[in-house]
């Protein structure tokens, strides 16, 4: 008898773990200490939270050879004052704000098998994942959001399809109602191709209401392509590419070009980049340019600590534009 009941409880601790053994809890902390300077040019020491997160992932057995899947990720301040701009790779929320330290970022349930995996919920869009794994600088002060558009995309109300053909990925999605920031509805399609160490992306985002980078246009169309090569030693080149343009002739053209050379445990990164505007009003057609240069060093296999300057000129893509912020910080990642 007593032999039944050590079985029968060994079996009921051992039933939730078997239970979860398909879900994932992973997370990713990340701040940085230092001197920044804002486009009024006044310099701040500050400790900033930059894209810190936690979420569960996995999915769940079904019959016919299917399987249900899911994510909940959400965006965490751990600095505590919720400033800073998440497309830039500052906390989640919004700039200036407190008393919001979760933000949603992918949230979804979906559905996998032989035709692919279906994905219903908040999302990144396509476009965004195309070229993402591209940037070098991603969630610092130098992300890439700074000057490709795409890369700062996540819509809401979302249906997601996505596949894989052998070397070759495919995804899209389409929102609705106000999916994309709030007020317009969008639809994203991506194609990416993978080989040993060479990569290419090509996204497509189509915003019904949206606007290109703040210009006030009625619609806009995103079209970014993303190039990189990886060597085993962990030499990388990239180069990203993107075209925005709106309903009316108002066009920016941006590209960014990064590398890392990687010699043991220390990574040295580099990029420059630059966005130009044009068919704007009268003094409203410039150019934004942005360097950046760091040094990381591997503590380990999740954690890191890294020194990062980067400087950013007119921001606001005006002619004759003379504003330009910069950072030069410390930080520290560590994933889990």
């Amino acid at each position: 008898m007593k032999n039944i009941l050590a079985i029968a409880v060994a079996t009921a601790l051992i039933a939730p773990a078997a239970a979860m053994a398909e879900t994932t809890l992973y997370g990713k902390l990340h701040a940085s200490a230092g001197e920044v300077k804002d486009a009024a040019g006044t310099k701040t020491t500050a400790v900033e939270s930059h894209s810190s997160r936690f979420g569960i992932k996995g999915s769940t057995e079904l019959n016919d050879g299917m399987s249900a899947t899911y994510g909940l990720e959400y965006g965490l301040d751990i600095d505590g004052d919720n400033g800073g701009g998440a497309a830039a790779g500052g906390n989640v929320g919004t700039a200036g704000t407190t008393g919001a330290p979760l933000s949603a970022r992918n949230t979804f349930v979906g559905l996998k098998g032989g035709f692919g995996e279906v994905r219903l919920g908040r999302h990144d869009t396509p476009a965004k994942l195309a070229t993402a794994g591209l940037d070098v600088f991603a969630d610092t002060y130098a992300d890439m959001a700074n000057i490709i558009n795409a890369d700062a995309h996540r819509i809401n109300n979302v249906v997601a399809y996505i596949n894989k053909f052998g070397p070759v990925g495919f995804a899209a999605a389409t929102s609705t109602g106000a999916g994309f920031d709030g007020t317009s509805e969008a639809n994203s399609v991506m194609a990416n191709y993978s080989t040993g160490p060479f990569y290419a992306g090509l996204g497509y985002t189509d915003v019904d209401g949206g606007s290109v980078a703040g210009a006030g246009v009625s619609a806009a169309e995103h079209v970014n392509l993303g190039l990189g090569y990886k060597a085993e030693a962990g030499h990388a080149v990239n180069f990203v590419m993107e075209n925005s343009s709106g309903a009316t002739a108002v066009e920016d053209e941006a590209m960014m070009l990064s590398g890392v050379a990687k010699m043991g445990a220390v990574s040295f990164k580099a990029a420059v980049a630059q966005s130009e505007r044009s068919g704007a009003a009268a003094g409203s057609n410039g150019k934004e340019e942005m360097t950046a240069i760091g040094f990381d060093y591997g503590l380990g296999k999740k954690t890191s600590v890294y020194i990062l300057g980067t400087e950013n000129k007119n921001t606001a893509k005006v002619e004759a534009g003379a504003t330009k912020t910069t950072a030069t910080v410390l930080g520290v990642v560590t994933e889990f």
